[in-house]
């Protein structure tokens, strides 16, 4: 048995860091939800809140369970950005105080019978096409005698400052706003917005990439974890010799090949491609054969005094997980939400 574990360095300097610089993007009017769903995108729910409730205005989450976590620890406003779908859920909703999002008529049904009239938000769908009101449909909503708080939305391309379907959707989602002169509130910013559309911030933004350092295309915002394990073995591969399963590559020169404490069971995926660099120290080293379930091999032929016990970082704060996921075709997201509960968590700060 051994003790050894990849593991997940989340640096809260970092963090603080992100937060505030997308904070001076946005009017100061504007209050930030950090968005922590999926265990803080994989990073530790908990221990984010408790080191962080002093720089956000709120959370924004979707199980329930997660929000009650949340709650125990921070008295700050916490958004459900689906809401409740059944009487218990509505009841513990009322209980914690909870905002919620509403965006079906069956919802609406189930706050009516269980909440008082106030922490509502109103989801319409202003071309994401997911979840939301359509345009059409909202005059029904009248009947049902609810008064929401704030409006929202989501944009599907906030990523791309040049898509036409950012304006499409920001007038639709004004022109609902200024249909409905009871609700005093807007939100329609994710990260993306933040960056992209700042004049659009209005009362909430809701934050999550981008606290993570996992925003495509702003050098501003700095990886805020290093997912690193250890070198358990190195061995001599020659010339015609292949490495890993299916021998997926083949060394076209003598070389030296190490392999690493971690696999797709820790959450760094299988399909990476050969040629992906990761880093020992400052060397940049790429992989070399196919992820498998509890080892990467990666060749550190060039690089000198390789030993037992380096460590290896797959992503870092000098080695952007931005950078592994766009030449994988993955986005940041899918891989900080992949890390396993095996892989041990270290949270600090400079």
């Amino acid at each position: 048995m051994t003790l050894l574990n990849a593991e997940l360095h989340i640096n809260v300097s970092i963090l603080k860091e992100n937060i505030c610089y997308l904070k001076t993007k946005i009017d100061k009017k504007s209050n930030f939800l950090a968005v922590v769903k999926a265990n803080a995108y994989g990073h530790s729910l908990k221990k984010f809140v408790e080191k962080l409730d002093d720089c956000v205005d709120g959370y924004a989450l979707v199980r329930l369970d997660e929000a009650l976590q949340v709650r125990d620890l921070s008295k700050k406003p916490i958004l459900l950005m689906q809401g409740i779908y059944d009487d218990d859920e509505a009841l513990i909703a009322k209980r914690n105080g909870f905002m919620c999002v509403l965006h079906t008529q069956e919802q609406i049904r189930t706050y009516s019978r269980n909440l008082e009239n106030k922490n509502i938000w109103l989801k319409v769908n202003t071309g994401m096409n997911r979840l939301g009101f359509s345009e059409n449909v909202l005059n029904d909503l009248n009947l049902l005698n609810i008064k929401p708080s704030v409006l929202m939305s989501h944009l599907a391309s906030s990523d791309d400052l040049h898509n036409p379907s950012n304006n499409k959707q920001f007038k639709v989602f004004n022109n609902i706003f200024e249909k409905y002169s009871d609700i005093k509130q807007r939100s329609i910013l994710n990260t993306g917005g933040i960056i992209n559309f700042p004049e659009h911030a209005y009362d909430w933004v809701r934050c999550g990439i981008g606290m993570y350092g996992g925003f495509n295309g702003e050098e501003n915002l700095k990886t805020a974890i290093t997912f690193k394990s250890k070198i358990i073995s190195i061995n001599n591969v020659k010339k015609g010799e292949s490495v890993g399963y299916g021998g997926r590559i083949t060394a076209n020169s003598d070389k030296k090949i190490a392999s690493v404490y971690c696999g797709y069971a820790d959450g760094f995926p299988q399909s990476i491609i050969d040629g992906t660099k990761v880093m020992i120290g400052e060397h940049e080293v790429p992989i070399f054969g196919r992820v498998s379930m509890d080892i990467v091999t990666v060749d550190v032929t060039d690089v000198p005094d390789i030993q037992f016990g380096n460590w290896v970082e797959f992503w870092s704060p000098k080695n952007s997980i931005n950078k592994i996921s766009n030449n994988n075709s993955f986005i940041s997201y899918e891989m900080m939400t992949r890390i396993d509960n095996r892989v041990k968590k270290v949270i600090y700060e400079d």
